[in-house]
């Protein structure tokens, strides 16, 4: 099982890419008005449930990732009991660890655990709806932060992170066709609209049309996609704690 817990860390936990998510995420949900003490429980919060739910998430995808991902050695058969063993013992240990640091949320995280499997074991033969499932955390994990910190975030912004990673995801078709640019396009255009309300002054349209524009032209650009992960929540929270 150790074997297979290091191959699974050094294929798919990539430290760095884990960080930034964690900070951007947080832009979307906590402002400079909130305690050293909010944001530092918020980072960690994030940073293990992003961990253990990409493993929760790779468990349960093993159909489609041996198909699509070869190079993930975790997944072959006499590898995957062992994997599943660090899926169980992993969620085990973070659901001890939620309820007794952030008890509060402990019965939100515990019902997202099951929907998710639940729609993982529905929409097994629907690869198109069973993508989607993953992303269900961004939005509940926020509501949870919300909830920790008594901050009275709206459910927009909620909405709004889901859309983000579900364009951040769309980029893995605009590789293969550029022409498809329209999808992450779509989908981040959506997130934009919740996040800066443009029909609340025109400056706030401007926060959504130039980052798509960047998008669209550099859309051949290999590092676009971080570039839009990265974009929509920096202006947010330059919005909220910087503009007057």
């Amino acid at each position: 099982m150790i074997t297979v817990l290091k191959e699974y860390i050094k294929i798919r936990i990539h430290l760095k890419q884990l960080i930034v998510l964690t900070v951007l995420m947080t832009f979307l949900i906590l402002s400079l008005e909130h305690s050293k003490l909010d944001w530092i429980f918020t980072l960690v919060f994030l940073f293990a449930s992003f961990i253990v739910f990409r493993i929760f998430d790779d468990a349960f995808s093993v159909i489609e990732d041996r198909n699509k991902h070869p190079e993930r050695t975790y997944l072959l058969p006499k590898n995957f009991t062992a994997f599943k063993r660090v899926t169980l013992i992993s969620i085990a240990l973070y659901l001890v660890g939620i309820g007794l640091v952030f008890f509060s949320v402990f019965y939100i995280i515990l019902s997202l655990f099951l929907v998710s499997v639940g729609l993982y074991l529905l929409l097994r033969k629907q690869p198109l709806l069973l993508a989607l499932t993953p992303l269900l955390k961004y939005p509940v994990l926020l509501y949870c932060i919300s909830t920790l910190t008594q901050n009275s975030s709206e459910f927009e912004v909620f909405l709004a992170s889901f859309f983000l990673m579900l364009g951040y995801d769309s980029f893995d078709a605009v590789k293969k066709k550029p022409n498809h640019i329209w999808k992450p396009m779509l989908f981040l255009f959506c997130c934009s609209l919740l996040l800066f309300k443009p029909w609340e002054g025109f400056r706030y349209s401007l926060y959504i049309i130039v980052p798509l524009l960047i998008i669209y032209l550099f859309r051949k650009n290999s590092y676009i996609h971080y570039f839009s992960i990265m974009v929509f929540p920096l202006l947010f929270f330059h919005i909220n704690n910087i503009i007057i």
